[in-house]
């Protein structure tokens, strides 16, 4: 499920990365580029007292140097492209100038599920 989303936002950016960022380490990523992660992973619907399937909570970051529409655009058509509905959380500025763009889709896992 995870692998087919990374595939997606490869067509975006080269440069995606998993759950989180190190800024400690000199070998950080310079924007832009996408940082995605799950955020939560939660039980729907039980039948017989187990999950009939899991909602994921994937957290998507397009991080770039500056305000850029049409990447954030291209993201977005991407994500759509493939039936990924998102919403938008927020937009903010790091104290380095740079703008990080949250984007959040819902994931059901129904490989639990009997």
């Amino acid at each position: 499920m995870l692998k087919k989303l990374r595939a997606t936002l490869l067509t975006v950016l080269p440069t995606v990365i998993y759950a989180h960022i190190d800024y400690d380490n000199e070998q950080n990523a310079d924007p832009p580029f996408i940082l995605y992660q799950e955020i939560s992973k939660r039980p729907q619907n039980f039948r017989d007292d187990r999950p009939g399937y899991y909602q994921r909570t994937i957290q998507i970051t397009l991080s770039t140097k500056k305000k850029d529409e049409a990447l954030e655009e291209k993201l977005e058509k991407a994500l759509l492209d493939k039936d990924y509905i998102f919403s938008l959380t927020s937009e903010y500025r790091n104290s380095d100038g740079s703008i990080y763009r949250v984007y959040e889709i819902r994931l059901e896992d129904f490989k639990y599920a009997k």
